[in-house]
């Protein structure tokens, strides 16, 4: 990708920044809260479990988002994001958009 995005991985961006970034931090390095998911992305069907149904471990906790029509339809968008930023495709910050 070149440091740019498609569409879907832009809009994965977009919706992870609005709402994901708050816990796991800017760019999915992780935080105090939450922890990096570039370095540890789990597979996308256990990244779709825990965003939709939510996660408990130890003391920690993540609200699922299923009803978040937010985030619940944007789930892959949200992973293709993430999958472009473990592999390091995208660097950290706002991506440039692919032209079609």
């Amino acid at each position: 990708m070149d440091g740019k995005a498609d569409a879907r991985t832009y809009d994965g961006f977009r919706r992870y920044h609005a709402g994901c970034g708050r816990c796991h931090g800017p760019d999915g390095v992780g935080s105090t809260f939450a922890p990096s998911l570039v370095s540890r992305l789990p597979d996308i069907e256990a990244f779709r479990r825990a965003v939709l149904n939510g996660r408990a471990d130890g003391g920690s906790v993540m609200k699922g988002f299923a009803g978040d029509p937010n985030f619940a339809p944007y789930v892959d968008e949200i992973y293709a994001y993430l999958q472009a930023r473990a592999d390091g495709s995208l660097g950290r910050g706002r991506p440039g958009r692919l032209q079609p």
